[in-house]
């Protein structure tokens, strides 16, 4: 599952799983309801989130993680995190953290 609140980005973390050959089903969502549905019903084997949400930060969709599915690895992907926030979400919980720096593959998604 994705916690994203931009497409183009959403797309470019499943393409990556993609290239690696991972074989997955996604669901996107943006909002705190949306999560807390998706991780009842959806129940994901994983959740991939921003750090910087309008309306919705990670660090809030990590604490709802926590608080419904505690046993779902939840890594951060964000381009906007920093060194500091990132120990901060793994002290919080976080199972790890990745950034998004690969601006060739968002020119060829765009």
């Amino acid at each position: 599952m994705l916690v994203e609140d931009r497409a183009q980005d959403a797309e470019l973390a499943l393409y990556q799983l993609r290239m690696h050959g991972m074989d997955y089903v996604s669901h996107r969502v943006e909002t705190e309801p949306a999560l807390r549905e998706a991780l009842s019903t959806f129940q994901p084997d994983v959740v991939l989130s921003d750090f910087s949400l309008p309306g919705f930060d990670g660090l809030s969709a990590l604490k709802v993680a926590l608080e419904v599915a505690i046993d779902v690895p939840f890594i951060f992907v964000s381009g906007t995190i920093g060194e500091e926030r990132a120990i901060e979400a793994v002290r919080r919980g976080a199972a790890d953290y990745v950034l998004k720096k690969n601006e060739e593959l968002y020119r060829r998604l765009a």
